[in-house]
């Protein structure tokens, strides 16, 4: 069966962020998207549009000093939502992490126009960013 072309724009993006290849970001994230980012840290909350939602990865890589990665294990999908699970790691002040993640993408077309993410070690996560 084939994968969807929300899937498939999931991996593009996966590659693309690892890469930090914001041509590709651009184009498949769209304008209008909106991310929720649990937690209590720096991070947290919900980011309005492309260029928030870019802010955000800018804030990682800020705060991780440039370690965090986020490694695609598998994803499912259909035309109504797309599911990552990914491998997260970073280093910060000498502590490194690794967690087993989560994003859900709500689709509309071949866009994911809203996307969650839960995070196995969010409190360790937390408490490294502050």
């Amino acid at each position: 069966m084939a994968e969807t072309k929300g899937v498939e724009n999931l991996r593009r993006g996966y590659k693309a962020f690892a890469d930090n290849d914001m041509d590709t970001l651009t184009e498949i994230i769209p304008e209008n998207a909106v991310w929720h980012i649990g937690g209590r840290n720096q991070t947290s909350g919900d980011y309005n549009g492309r260029e928030a939602i870019f802010g955000y990865f800018g804030k990682l890589a800020e705060l991780t000093g440039g370690t965090f990665k986020a490694d695609l294990q598998h994803v499912v999908g259909d035309d109504n939502y797309v599911v990552a699970l990914q491998r997260t790691s970073c280093t910060v002040n000498g502590k490194s992490m690794d967690s087993f993640d989560v994003l859900v993408d709500r689709m509309e077309g071949d866009d994911a126009v809203e996307t969650w993410v839960w995070a196995q070690k969010q409190y360790e996560f937390d408490e490294m960013i502050g």
